[in-house]
């Protein structure tokens, strides 16, 4: 395949990729409104049978669909994954009415680098590669319906993901891209509750009989947050409820805890921290307990990923672009997942942008064409 005939090929079909672009985005899809979330569904399947994909739609239980859209190849080589999610942060309304608007080489809306602008980077790759012949590897584009949710806990979304990747010789994440970098490490999440109970008395009449959880709650939350570590584990209690009216000892607090690690040792060391301050009382009579809501395993910085990465940017020089940088990043993605079942993975190849999660969520509509070229030609070459 003459990587020439490849590169116009994108150039050429760029038109119909950024209204795609423009048409999932105005179908807003919060990752809660599972009616939201399969109209996109619905759009992007029908556009992709149109292409003659094969398309697989999976329900799951807790959220939106899945699909599974592959290209097939004739290289003896293993498949290639890429990945996006379907679903926003945004709640309906927030961009008003139409969601998507264009400006001076910009899109404005909801999801359009956070990211549904991957959705378009992985379809119009899979369309010039389809176009200039069958010598790409077999290509296996995964979609999520809940990724703003996290995907915590919601096993058969996890399930979907990995064993759709599963002997996969790369995954690409078209995840909200940034100029000049790519991902290959994303710290791992979960969130705990810690329930906290004391010993309600009458704050004026009897005060020394009462047993405060919310003052034992300010103590661990106190000790908690100084277990965290400039490079390493994180815990950070961000909501916090407790006591009932201001003249009684509360009998009752909880609060939440955002953890965030690297790898398994430091979530290790995150649950010890919890375990030992959840389990200490600092006002006498209290009792703690604490639980993990939701958790999402890190997308570890692996020797695979940093090669894998190493290929990509050696292209980005071959094809004129930018230089890249591998760099990590404390948010979470599906990432995790295509990691965890040994492919190696980069992850934020979607257009590049800013704001993300925020109503001034913009994208360099010009990045969806330098993230194409560059999926395009690193598939070739995995």
């Amino acid at each position: 395949m003459e990587q020439k005939q490849l590169l116009d090929q994108i150039d050429l079909a760029f038109p119909e990729y950024l209204q795609l672009w423009k048409d999932i985005c105005n179908i807003e899809s919060p990752s809660a409104d599972r009616v939201g979330v399969n109209l996109v569904a619905d759009h992007i399947a029908a556009f992709c049978k149109g292409k003659g994909y094969a398309v697989t739609r999976q329900p799951t239980p807790a959220g939106g669909d899945m699909l599974l859209i592959e290209l097939p190849g004739k290289s003896d080589k293993a498949p290639v994954a890429l990945m996006a999610h379907m679903d926003t942060v945004h709640q309906k309304g927030a961009f008003g009415d139409p969601p998507v608007t264009e400006k001076d080489g910009i899109l404005y809306g909801p999801g359009v680098v956070d990211c549904k602008g991957g959705i378009a980077v992985a379809l119009l790759a899979m369309e010039a590669l389809k176009a200039c012949g069958e010598e790409h590897p077999p290509i296996r584009l995964i979609l999520n319906a809940d990724e703003e949710d996290g995907t915590y806990g919601k096993q058969p979304a996890v399930d979907f993901i990995k064993e759709s990747a599963r002997g996969c010789a790369a995954a690409f994440n078209c995840e909200s891209g940034r100029a000049g970098l790519l991902v290959v490490g994303r710290k791992g999440i979960f969130r705990a509750c810690v329930t906290v109970t004391g010993k309600a008395s009458h704050a004026g009449n009897a005060y020394f009989s009462g047993v405060s959880a919310v003052r034992e709650a300010a103590h661990k939350i106190l000790a908690l947050e100084a277990c965290s570590e400039e490079n390493g584990i994180t815990l950070n209690c961000g909501v916090i409820q407790g006591g009932t009216v201001s003249n009684v000892v509360p009998e009752h607090c909880s609060f939440l805890v955002d953890v965030r690690f690297r790898s398994d040792e430091q979530e290790q060391r995150a649950i010890a921290c919890l375990n030992e301050i959840v389990g200490r009382s600092y006002v006498p009579d209290s009792s703690s307990t604490w639980e993990v809501r939701k958790r999402r395993p890190a997308m570890e910085n692996t020797p695979a990923n940093r090669k894998l990465f190493e290929l990509v940017a050696k292209n980005a020089a071959d094809l004129g672009l930018d230089p890249l940088e591998a760099t990590e990043s404390g948010g979470g993605s599906d990432s995790a997942y295509t990691v965890a079942v040994g492919v190696p993975t980069v992850c934020t190849f979607g257009p590049t942008g800013r704001f993300i999660h925020s109503v001034k969520e913009q994208a360099d509509i010009a990045s969806l064409i330098e993230r194409a070229k560059l999926l395009a030609v690193s598939v070739l070459s995995v």
